[in-house]
């Protein structure tokens, strides 16, 4: 039996539009939904979210215009559950790793900051004060995301969706660079949203086909 833990992008990742053919995120959602139904239904499949997750995409999905009754329609599908903290083990050498590479980030994000500085006094004396510094602003915030956030786990939502995969055994569905990189520490199986919705249809294409009168494996 299939086990997946879905991530928020396994319902947002914009690559979507173009594998559904629309850039109607309501009818993306309602596709979704058809593939994760119908594969529970004929495959056994099984599909997760952390209720952290599940509250984040709930609120991206009604924010964004998505109808409540198609959220519903989703959320009928999909098993929410909160991963099991107390029991669950991780690697020290996890850990370790994640600790090492954020002391390098932390110390990349002050090189980020002194270069900002300097940045100011050179470009800003003399000129639009608030214009200058509102630009330089901008730039910071951008350069010292990219240097503690990316690529990393972030935040309670992906580190809870990594926990659960780990605990149930499943294979997470995400396009987040940080939640792939704690799950190829961890060994768990990571897949792309576009190649889920591809292979969910593939195994229900086989699967009917092998239903059809006259049809063997």
């Amino acid at each position: 039996m299939q086990v997946f833990v879905l991530d928020t992008t396994a319902v947002t990742e914009a690559r979507l539009k173009s594998k559904f053919g629309t850039s109607d995120l309501e009818s993306i959602v309602k596709r979704i939904t058809e593939l994760i139904r119908d594969s529970r239904l004929e495959l056994g499949a099984t599909f997760y979210m952390t209720p952290s997750t599940w509250n984040e995409l709930r609120r991206f999905l009604l924010g964004n215009n998505v109808s409540l009754d198609t959220v519903n329609e989703l959320s009928a599908w999909i098993t929410v559950k909160a991963p099991d903290k107390l029991t669950v083990k991780l690697p020290a050498s996890v850990f370790s790793e994640y600790i090492s590479d954020m002391r390098k980030r932390v110390y990349k994000g002050l090189r980020v900051a002194e270069d900002m500085i300097k940045k100011t006094r050179r470009e800003c004396v003399g000129a639009n004060d608030d214009e200058c510094y509102g630009e330089i602003i901008r730039s910071l915030r951008d350069k010292y995301r990219e240097a503690l956030r990316k690529g990393i786990i972030d935040s309670p939502e992906d580190f809870d969706t990594v926990i659960l995969a780990l605990e149930l055994k499943g294979a997470v569905v995400s396009s987040d660079a940080g939640i792939k990189n704690m799950c190829e520490h961890l060994g768990i199986m990571v897949i792309d949203p576009e190649q889920f919705v591809e292979a969910l249809k593939r195994m229900l294409s086989r699967a009917r086909s092998l239903r059809r009168p006259g049809v063997s494996g």
